[in-house]
């Protein structure tokens, strides 16, 4: 278990903070998207962007993700990862999902990370390993949504919160 400091940490938005419709059209500028949560997804495929690595586990708010918005979000063709992550941790498997997804970050072939289990902590290792300049989008809820854009700053705070995970587990 993640101890309150660190908890109280992990809910402040990491990047800026938008409604949905903002963010769409932040995101709009960018040329690697990576998104982590099935809503987020679904909310930026529905604004017509198409994110190179989306992270999803078919839970939001601890209930089912409704078919329509899993088959939204499972029309587009991708490199599938299926991985095993427990709740409040980053499995191994987790973060070796994220760096293979992000050799082809920008190209033509997309990824999904189907996580069985939690993929909030995603978002960790997605901006750890994502090229500088990708947008990596996850919800804050009942808020909106996070942008963080990568920058060394970033990935240095990325591996600072990682290594406070890893040492709790």
């Amino acid at each position: 278990m993640l101890n309150d400091k660190l908890k109280a940490e992990l809910q402040k938005p990491f990047g800026d903070l938008c409604s949905h419709a903002d963010c769409a059209e932040k995101l709009r500028a960018f040329k690697r998207i990576v998104t982590v949560g099935d809503i987020t997804t679904y909310n930026v495929v529905q604004a017509g962007i198409v994110p190179d690595v989306c992270i999803i586990d078919g839970i939001t708010m601890r209930a089912t993700v409704p078919d329509e918005i899993c088959h939204a979000i499972s029309a587009e063709p991708r490199t599938i990862y299926e991985v095993d992550n427990p709740p409040g941790s980053i499995s191994q498997q987790l973060q070796n999902a994220v760096s293979g997804s992000m050799k082809n970050i920008g190209r033509s072939q997309r990824t999904r990370i189907v996580v069985n289990g939690e993929e909030d902590l995603a978002v960790i290792p997605a901006v750890i390993e994502a090229p500088l300049g990708t947008a990596v989008v996850y919800g804050q809820p009942s808020e909106g949504m996070v942008i963080i854009v990568t920058t060394r700053e970033k990935k240095e705070k990325a591996r600072r919160l990682l290594r406070e995970i890893l040492k709790q587990h």
